[in-house]
């Protein structure tokens, strides 16, 4: 007895950002409760939005010391519940940093939230930080549910018709995907008895099966994190949600999500004993087909940047499809790379709707021209959402073909020829969609006569950031590389 509840305290000491996470989720959820809506000012906002990026950079800063200092061989947690290493703390700094991001884009832009808003963006947060952690398949589902939860509400937290329709075809997915996901939890357990998916009992026992029988439980087990990822074939709620939700939070919900479910993926099919490559690789292939040939049609930015978040999540899975460890590796970069790129372009069509009030393509005609330096910026993370140099999207795309290359040298196996040959053309078709914003800002002619566009200097230096994030990341990629061969 005394040794179970040294361990749970053991646990719940190096959980420390996730209490802290709890601790101002409850102070918050206090607050507004307590406080009537006409009392409810500006400035407690900026009240609420500073402590919670105080919060985030202090756990930003726990979390850079852990990944200094401890865990090189990783420790469980409540009994196997969670696992922590370096990899999970790895994950875990790339959602801060996303988090703190798109707090900065809402206050710098001039978002006006509810008091409930900052209360559901920390729960989510807790939420991903107990994925990013999970070895065991109970603790996935409840962490993806707390996900999905948060998510639902922060679509429909601004109560129009289009956020409500939005909210409800999100809802409808994730619950079918969330019943396919349990019914293949039951299955894997009925075959392995075990729910730790990183166990040796549940690879021997998995093997023991029929391949087709392991192979389709596996794949109902995924398909909630199939959902969270944007990928076929649970994405259907995509150019939906991303065109009715505020552009900050669609630009969390892009990247933060997938980042916990990547890191669930590299261990579900680590611990898999049955080859699941083809299953994969359908998957793969129908995220990259629907996402792009779907976004070619698009008038709309922020629907046609949701079709290509469908696109992306089959280029991140390109990586894992290689199993070795420079696959991961490169998986592992594109993700924390494509953070950056993905948070950009959001910024950019948000500071773009700022004059037109619209996120139609042809309310950009001539804004490039107007704003030289809103079209430099668009070119520059267009290309980079493209994958063309000089940009960290190149550095991306070419690792994880790279490694996919080389796992199909090593094996001769043609199906890794073939999405290779498919994401490479995939890569070409985005060429058509991406490069449509800069040729309606600079290309077209201004509506009307034109006019100078002026930015502030707070927005203009927010985009300068990014962009020459974009830029100094492919001239020096080894910063992000060096940090993930140590994992």
């Amino acid at each position: 007895m005394l040794e179970k509840l040294s361990h749970i305290l053991f646990s719940t000491r190096l959980l420390l950002p996730e209490l802290v996470f709890a601790g101002i989720f409850l102070i918050i959820v206090t607050i507004v409760a307590f406080t009537k809506k006409n009392q409810q000012s500006h400035n407690l906002y900026n009240t609420f939005t500073i402590s919670i990026l105080i919060t985030i950079g202090f756990v930003f800063y726990v979390f850079l010391n852990f990944l200094d200092q401890y865990f090189n061989s990783g420790v469980v947690l409540f009994n196997n519940l969670l696992y922590l290493d370096k990899l999970s703390i790895f994950f875990k700094l790339i959602i801060t940093t996303s988090a703190i991001l798109v707090i900065l884009h809402l206050w710098i832009i001039g978002y006006k939230v509810v008091g409930e808003f900052y209360v559901i963006f920390l729960a989510l947060i807790l939420g991903l930080f107990v994925m990013t952690m999970t070895t065991h398949l109970l603790m996935l589902y409840i962490a993806l549910e707390m996900v999905s939860i948060c998510s639902y509400i922060l679509v429909a937290i601004n109560k129009t018709k289009n956020n409500a329709e939005a909210g409800i075809k999100y809802l409808l997915t994730g619950a079918t995907s969330s019943a396919v996901m349990l019914y293949g939890i039951s299955l894997l357990y009925g075959m392995t008895g075990t729910l730790n998916f990183a166990g040796q009992e549940f690879a021997t026992f998995l093997g023991q099966n029929p391949s087709w029988v392991a192979n389709v439980a596996a794949f109902m087990t995924i398909g909630g994190l199939l959902f969270k990822l944007s990928a076929a074939p649970f994405h259907s709620w995509t150019p939906d949600v991303y065109e009715a939700t505020p552009t900050p939070i669609v630009a969390f919900l892009s990247i933060a999500p997938k980042v916990g479910v990547i890191v669930v993926m590299i261990r579900f099919l680590g611990g898999l004993s049955v080859d699941f490559r083809l299953l994969l690789a359908v998957i793969i292939i129908g995220s990259l087909f629907i996402g792009n040939l779907s976004a070619l049609w698009q008038n709309n930015t922020k629907r046609m940047l949701g079709y290509s978040t469908i696109a992306h999540a089959g280029f991140m899975l390109v990586g894992l499809l290689a199993l070795n460890q420079f696959g991961v590796q490169s998986a592992i970069f594109y993700v924390a790379t494509y953070l950056f790129i993905t948070l950009a372009a959001f910024l950019l069509v948000d500071l773009l709707a700022l004059k037109t009030e619209s996120y139609e393509l042809s309310s950009l005609r001539g804004l490039g021209q107007e704003n030289i330096f809103l079209g430099l910026a668009a070119v520059t993370i267009m290309i980079a959402l493209v994958g063309f140099p000089p940009t960290v999207g190149f550095t991306g795309k070419l690792l994880i073909f790279t490694a996919l290359w080389e796992s199909y040298q090593y094996s001769g196996n043609q199906l890794l020829l073939i999405v290779l040959i498919i994401s490479l053309l995939n890569t070409a078709i985005s060429v058509f969609y991406y490069l449509r914003i800069p040729f309606f800002m600079i290309f077209k002619d201004p509506q009307g006569s034109a006019k100078r566009y002026h930015l502030d200097l707070l927005k203009r230096a927010f985009l300068l950031i990014f962009v020459c994030l974009l830029v100094y990341l492919f001239i020096k990629p080894d910063i992000i590389m060096n940090m993930i061969e140590t994992l």
